[in-house]
């Protein structure tokens, strides 16, 4: 490399002090310059190399360095580990010791007591043979209580199974007449579900006028559309209940107190029902419950017109259910 430098350094002197020189000499010259500066960059190359070298070497000397720092703190931890295996030896060897010697000591003190425990081995053995009868026949009693347990299980899975069903057909139920009577909504029609059936809950100002038991045309629109329902769906039992409210109610004829107008709103409903429909008669039934069942308990207008109501109560069969729970 210094040579390369010199050859340069010689080349510049002769640019610098001669004017001109053959071409010959400058070729020679250029090729030396050529020649001069591969060494250059291979030299540099070198050296870079040997910078990274010496770096790699000098992290693996610190690395070596760490490795015998950290065996020599292992080897004192280990030499320290090996004293207490020794003091923990020879304590093991003393307690050893005295242990064999406890054992023979015991072993002639209690001689007698083992005999005497030899001589009522047959008594422990009857009342061992004893409790592992009373075991077995627990087991047994057991394993019987498991079995039933387990039927239980499966009938209850299968109740709920059933249950289930009749949830999903109630909600479908509902969505059905709530689609049918989507166009009541706001005329006091109220569609619901509850404890498994559905309720359609029509107030008075929808079906009647004060005091009578004729269904109006916009009533008798709405009870249309409920009965096409019940013809498409032929295992619902249907309940029709009327309501009034607390005010008496003085008639005449046949119709005398809230009790017979409540009997004879439900009675119509179920007429108009049946009225030019395929719905089986064994289906529905009537029920009048006067004023004593009410939604609203005040005694104001507002809750005597939320009183005054008949309700259609549909409730799908459930002989399956009760067939399996008479069969349980």
């Amino acid at each position: 490399m210094k040579k390369s430098i010199i050859i340069l350094l010689a080349i510049f002197t002769a640019f610098q002090f001669s004017g001109c020189v053959t071409k010959q000499k400058y070729n020679e010259l250029q090729n030396q310059y050529k020649k001069c500066q591969d060494e250059l960059t291979f030299a540099n190359s070198e050296n870079v190399d040997f910078s990274n070298a010496k770096k790699q070497l000098a992290a693996e000397v610190d690395n070596l360095t760490l490795q015998t720092e950290q065996l020599k703190k292992d080897t004192l931890s280990l030499s320290r580990k090996l004293r207490q295996s020794e003091r923990d030896l020879a304590k093991a060897t003393r307690d050893y010791d005295d242990l064999l010697k406890d054992f023979s000591d015991l072993n002639v003190n209690n001689q007698n007591q083992v005999n005497s425990l030899l001589g009522n081995i047959d008594k422990y053995k009857d009342e061992l043979d004893a409790k592992e009868k009373l075991l077995n026949a627990q087991r047994d009693s057991l394993n019987e209580v498991k079995v039933m347990l387990e039927a239980k299980e499966a009938r209850i899975r299968e109740m709920q199974s059933i249950l289930d069903q009749k949830d999903d057909e109630v909600k479908a139920l509902k969505d059905k007449v709530s689609s049918a009577l989507k166009g009541f909504e706001g005329s006091g029609l109220n569609v619901y579900e509850k404890d498994g059936k559905v309720y359609v809950s029509m107030e008075d100002k929808l079906l009647f006028a004060s005091g009578s038991w004729t269904i109006n045309e916009q009533g008798m629109n709405a009870i249309r559309n409920i009965a096409q329902v019940l013809e498409s769906e032929s295992d619902i039992s249907v309940l029709i209940e009327g309501h009034t409210d607390n005010l008496a109610y003085h008639g005449n004829g046949q119709v005398k107190d809230n009790w017979d107008l409540s009997v004879m709103r439900a009675t119509a409903v179920v007429k108009a029902l049946l009225q030019n429909s395929n719905i089986d008669p064994v289906r529905l039934s009537a029920s009048g419950r006067s004023q004593y069942l009410p939604v609203d308990k005040g005694d104001t207008p507002e809750a005597r017109a939320k009183n005054r109501r008949t309700e259609i109560i549909l409730t799908p069969n459930l002989d399956q259910l009760f067939q399996l729970i008479q069969n349980n």
